[in-house]
Order: C-alpha cells, then sequence, then structure tokens
C-alpha cells in the first residue's frame, strides 16, 4: 500500500540570546535555563537550553535549535491560533527538577505575519511567584525565530526529502522516531 503523501515541510529556527531585568530573582546558586514549548497539534515538543549561573544579571545564551518535519496542510493552517511559550526557570539543588521564575507566550500568527515569517523580539515574563506590580522592570527573553514552509513533491517510497516517516499512524506530521524521542523527553520531564 503506498501511504507517501504531499505535505509540505515546516523548518523552524529558534534562536534564544539573552535575559535581562532578572535582578529581582533569589539567587541561591543554582542556575538558570529557557525552555521553549513549541505546538504540535495536541502534543507539545519542549526544548531546553544550556545552563548558566543566575548570579549573572544578563544570562547569555545564544543557543540555537532548528526542527523540520513534514506536516499536513491542515496542520499549518491551524497554526494561526496557537501561541509558542518561553519560560524562565531556575535548577532546584536537587538533581531533578526546576522552578518556573516567569513565562512569555509568542503567538504563530505574530511570526506567520511577519515580514519573511522571521521575528526577534524581547519575550516579557509574567511572573508566577509575587507580583509584576512590585518591581519596575519584569524579566525579559531575547528570541530569535525563523519559519519557512515548502512544498514536497509525492514520492515513490514513504520517505520525504527531510528524512520523515509518514507511514505511522500516532501522528501524520511526526515519524515514528521522533514522536518516541518527544515522549521519552516529556517522561524526563515527568522526574
Amino acid at each position: 500500500m503506498d501511504l507517501s503523501h504531499n505535505f509540505p515541510s515546516l523548518c523552524f529556527e529558534l534562536r534564544i540570546i539573552q535575559a535581562k531585568n532578572n535582578e529581582h530573582i533569589k539567587s541561591s546558586g543554582n542556575s538558570l535555563f529557557a525552555r521553549f514549548y513549541l505546538p504540535t497539534g495536541n502534543n507539545k515538543i519542549q526544548l531546553n537550553t544550556k545552563k548558566v549561573s543566575s548570579k549573572s544579571i544578563n544570562p547569555f545564551w545564544n543557543e540555537s535549535f532548528n526542527l523540520e518535519c513534514s506536516c499536513p496542510q491542515e496542520f499549518l493552517e491551524t497554526l494561526e491560533q496557537e501561541s509558542m511559550v518561553l519560560e524562565l526557570r531556575q535548577r532546584k539543588n536537587r538533581i531533578w527538577g526546576s522552578n518556573l521564575i516567569g513565562r512569555g507566550e509568542i503567538p504563530w500568527k505574530k511570526i506567520l505575519d511577519s515580514s519573511n515569517m522571521m521575528l526577534k523580539e524581547w519575550v516579557k515574563m509574567d511572573l508566577v511567584n509575587g507580583n509584576d506590580d512590585d518591581i519596575l522592570k519584569v524579566p525579559e527573553v531575547q528570541v530569535e525565530i525563523k519559519i519557512r514552509v515548502r512544498s514536497m513533491e509525492k514520492e515513490e517510497n514513504s520517505l520525504n526529502k527531510c528524512g520523515f516517516k509518514h507511514d505511522h499512524d500516532l501522528h501524520p506530521w511526526l515519524s515514528a522516531e521522533d514522536y518516541d524521542i518527544f515522549t521519552l523527553g516529556a517522561a524526563l520531564e515527568a522526574f
């Protein structure tokens, strides 16, 4: 049975650059990191940056993530109603776990409507503990996002040019291997 499809390719590049205005974060020697959630229909992909010292006034990551996958046109059309979530987190003293410092959202629509589907901006964090009114400047994280959508040609086998398979029944825009990796990441996050 031929299970190949003519799905477009979604190429997503995320660069988490730096944070600022984090002076009010209690420094207990724990490290800071940024966590990014990319919605994929009913699931989310979680990306974590490397850890930096929480004693740094303006933590600097300059870390990039690149994802490329095939997805049905219907998925691309629903993106405008979705938002990506960016969190600023502090590692706990124990091996597993972290505390949420603040959370910000980036609407897909904002990126899709931007020039060349590129966006570079400071994302303001809504503080989780405390009142944003109590401080003069809320923490912000600078990000850069680039998106490309390419049409995929129908091929004889079920592999497309990105190398992802379409012949699994879990999510047609994720390969079985990708789904396993995302499931493993979610399991590790539970600890």
